[in-house]
């Protein structure tokens, strides 16, 4: 009654679950990195608050009812609410100062009429280093338009704004373009989470009822574990709405684990009440003994099972830490509704009618018979190729490459990777760029031409050789001014002299109304900003310029004077998947020895606690091997499966080693022991590996990279380990196991 009761409160709360998609969680709380980007963030502005958006015409975009619509489309845009500025060569303008004249004439970019030749036009905006790559494309086919709007909108928000922006588009009759950004990829990212928890809740009952016909044959045998099933989904999803727990990109596979867990948890349970059925036990006897035997193995598979989730709190990544918490707790939700309904269902419920069958004529029991023969018989052979076959895993392990993408988790034929890779093509790419100037001493500012200068070797540095199409900075507003000053001639898009230099700033504060310098140089003279974006060429590629760049600042700049800082969205993610292997291994270490602590509490045997152990570390370094062999990054969604892999496999084994300990304390040898559990529990080991990597197959149907690979990678991990269990447990067993122990 209490369970029904919790879990009608618990039903009551699922419609209330939020899904979130914030990829600034993924920074390291209270690192010193994420600080200083908070506090640059207050100092100027988001580095990603931004939406570019390309239109295109052919044979060009030198075409009046073409520059005339995406005009019209522009000026509209600018009014909305949500956006602060919308930069386009329709609404941009040259600046031009006269010879022997104060005035400084605006002229437009492009003079949009029926008669207007645009050779002239296009000469100019060609001509110009801040807009070639930047807001037309180098065949003259597309036009960026760059929008800025409001920091952190909220999905709805993002909704809206992409909803005008579509409408705007069919309004104005732009029909061929291309957006993208963070606005937009939010919305995206969302929506596509909240359809595949749904798809997934739904493809997973559908794989278990298949399953459970199969392994029970019978309507009793699909209602039961599925009650448990379902009442430990509405268990973790209702309480994570009712504290207000949003599902994160990487709880995504949430549902699909607890599924599967406390599938694993009722096959082992019920396999075990059927067996003693069938051996003539009374139900209730059958229930008990069923308890008695695999009910201890079971509480200690779910508590490895939790411990491997909980040792992700030792990744800095808050949507890892709550991926782990609340996958640990649906863990044990599932082995609470294990230990108290179903057994209240085995009570109440008529069994079903069982086979007459003797189990000796068992499909499985053949199968196993022939099995443990052929490990026994030739135990020589398979360990020989189990060292050799260590030796290649060597190799593959150290292949093992980590790197990282800003869009990582979307495959290559995804339609929204597209629209990102277009701008990483056709234009500069919309991974940002932020770097820092910090002045040294108090009494030297940023517009001190000393500093500029020093701003301006780097500014040259990161053009020439880091590879920024253009970087948006007090040197090149400084550039633009001296152009500007001597006519609009290319020739002086240089460094003005000192004297110039403070005579333009002055000139530029008093001026500027869209506040630009503002954005790059903060209130106390202390911090200029230099920024700009680039393609999403990957964490190896990045840390490459960037070893450059630091290699740059310490022969070319007087660090005396100023110290640079890089930081931004890209950069801290870079950060943290460096040490996300590290934080990843210390947790796996962790899980390990505290699995070791408990198999060494309930055998009192370090040897068996060793020999237990071995089978479990093996399939990690298969899995290792399979990422080096076939090239995958070890990133997030990768990098997680191994304390997720070693959590769950081990459950097998301890199943294995518990009805082991059973056997000879029942007074058996050792080699009868061993063959009794081999035939009693490799059943429900073979079921429940199967059908754990069956519920985790489904998740390669996910658009989602990284969810595409924890199905793949922690399918194959679990088939190692079940392999591992089956043919080289027994053989270390019978090599180092000593009764007596």
């Amino acid at each position: 009654m209490l369970v029904s009761i919790i879990t009608l409160f618990l039903l009551f709360f699922i419609k209330e679950l939020k899904f979130d998609y914030d990829f600034e969680s993924f920074f390291a709380e209270n690192d010193e990195g994420t600080v200083f980007f908070n506090e640059h963030r207050e100092r100027f502005e988001s580095d990603n608050d931004f939406i570019f958006i390309s239109v295109e015409n052919e044979p060009t975009v030198f075409d009046t009812d073409f520059l005339m619509n995406v005009s019209n489309f522009v000026n509209i845009l600018e009014e909305d609410s949500l956006v602060k500025s919308v930069a386009c060569l329709t609404n941009m303008k040259d600046f031009v100062k006269a010879p022997f004249s104060p005035a400084v004439f605006k002229t437009p970019y492009l003079s949009i009429c029926d008669t207007c030749d645009y050779k002239n036009d296009s000469i100019r905006i060609f001509s110009r280093p801040e807009l070639k790559g930047m807001f037309i494309n180098k065949e003259a086919t597309g036009l960026l338009i760059y929008i800025k709007h409001k920091e952190k909108i909220s999905k709805a928000a993002c909704d809206i704004l992409k909803g005008k922006i579509d409408d705007l588009l069919v309004k104005h009759k732009i029909t061929k373009s291309h957006y993208a950004g963070r606005a937009i990829g939010q919305s995206y990212y969302i929506e596509t989470m909240q359809f595949e928890t749904v798809f997934f809740i739904g493809l997973s009952f559908v794989l278990i009822i298949v399953f459970l016909w199969f392994s029970f044959k019978s309507l009793w045998g699909i209602w039961i574990p599925l009650t448990i099933i379902t009442a430990s989904m509405i268990w973790i999803t209702g309480f994570m709405a009712l504290v207000n727990e949003p599902m994160n990109l990487v709880l995504t596979v949430l549902p699909t684990i607890i599924f599967v867990v406390a599938m694993s948890d009722v096959i082992h349970l019920v396999s075990k009440f059927l067996e003693e059925l069938r051996l003539g036990k009374s139900k209730n006897e059958a229930i008990k003994t069923a308890y008695k035997e695999v009910g201890i193995a079971t509480l200690l598979t779910s508590v490895t099972t939790a411990i491997g989730f909980l040792t992700l709190l030792t990744v800095t990544m808050k949507p890892v830490k709550v991926f782990g918490i609340y996958t640990a707790l649906g863990v044990m939700f599932a082995f609470v509704l294990a230990y108290t309904l179903l057994p209240a269902l085995l009570v109440l419920v008529k069994p079903p009618k069982l086979s007459a069958k003797p189990i000796v004529q068992n499909y499985w029991y053949k199968i196993l018979h022939s099995c443990f023969k052929y490990v026994i018989v030739k135990r020589k052979q398979v360990m020989f190729l189990f060292l050799g076959l260590s030796l290649i895993v060597g190799i593959g392990v150290s292949q093992v490459e980590t790197n990282y993408f800003l869009l990582e988790d979307l495959k290559k034929d995804n339609e929204m990777r597209a629209q990102f890779d277009y701008f990483d093509s056709e234009y500069m790419g919309l991974r940002p760029f932020e770097l820092v100037v910090e002045t040294m001493d108090k009494s030297v500012g940023i517009t001190d031409y000393e500093v500029i200068q020093q701003m301006a070797k780097i500014d040259s540095f990161l053009m020439a050789d880091y590879g920024l199409t253009q970087t948006f900075s007090l040197v090149s507003i400084l550039k633009l001014a001296n152009r500007t000053e001597h006519g609009g001639q290319n020739s002086y898009y240089t460094l003005p002299t000192a004297k110039q230099a403070k005579r333009m700033i002055k000139k530029i504060e008093k001026f500027d109304k869209s506040n630009q310098l503002a954005m790059l140089v903060d209130s106390t003279q202390r911090f200029g900003r230099m920024t700009s974006t680039l393609g999403d060429i990957g964490k190896y590629k990045v840390d490459e310029k960037n070893e450059r760049l630091y290699e740059f600042i310490e022969h070319h700049l007087d660090e005396k004077l100023i110290k640079i800082h890089l930081t931004g969205t890209g950069h801290l993610l870079d950060k943290n998947m460096s040490s996300l292997a590290k934080n990843l291994t210390f947790g796996l270490i962790i899980a390990i020895l505290l699995v070791s602590l408990l198999m060494g509490f309930l055998y009192r045997s370090i040897k068996m606690v060793l020999i237990a152990i071995v089978p479990n570390v093996f399939p990690l370094l298969m899995l290792a091997a399979v990422l080096g062999y076939l090239g995958i990054d070890l990133k997030v969604s990768t990098a997680i499966i191994f304390t997720i892999s070693f959590g769950i496999a081990v459950d097998d084994t301890i199943h294995f080693m518990s009805k082991f300990k059973l056997e000879l304390n029942k007074g058996k040898s050792l080699l009868y022991a061993l063959k009794r559990t081999y035939l009693s529990t490799g059943r429900a080991i073979v079921l429940t590996t199967l059908i754990l990597c069956s519920g985790f197959l489904l998740l390669l149907l996910s658009d989602f990279l990284g969810t595409f690979y924890i199905g793949l990678l922690l399918s194959l991990t679990l088939l190692f380990a079940l392999i591992s269990d089956l043919f080289i447990l027994p053989i270390l067993i019978l090599y180092f196991f000593k009764k007596k122990d």
